[in-house]
């Protein structure tokens, strides 16, 4: 997997305030003051999704924001949780995954990690 790093970049408006500054413009601080690059180096994960029908999705979709351990650690969930959780993800959290794949997915991460429908 490659090397994950984020620079952060906090912008401040051409005038130096923000839209929550209350002071008096002129005591404002000059925008190129308070203008900073940050950045953050984000851990590598060199582990992938177990081999099977669906692990190329959980690879590509759920690693964006997970590493493969913290949803293999998941407690055991039934096909029909797992759907849930992912349709969260994408509703709530803005992943990108198709709808099209979700049931891919759930059927994928209950093979290795949830409970086999029906227990």
């Amino acid at each position: 997997m490659r090397s994950s790093a984020l620079a952060l970049l906090l912008v401040i408006t051409a005038t130096g305030m923000s839209d929550g500054y209350a002071g008096s413009p002129a005591d404002a601080p000059l925008a190129t003051a308070l203008n900073r690059t940050i950045n953050v180096t984000l851990p590598d994960s060199h582990n992938v999704f177990p081999p099977g029908e669906g692990a190329e999705i959980a690879n590509s979709q759920c690693m964006i924001c997970h590493s493969a351990g913290m949803v293999t650690r998941q407690p055991p969930l039934s096909y029909d949780q797992w759907k849930l959780e992912i349709n969260k993800m994408r509703s709530a959290y803005g992943a990108p995954l198709p709808e099209n794949e979700v049931d891919s997915l759930a059927k994928y991460l209950t093979t290795i990690t949830g409970k086999q429908q029906g227990k």
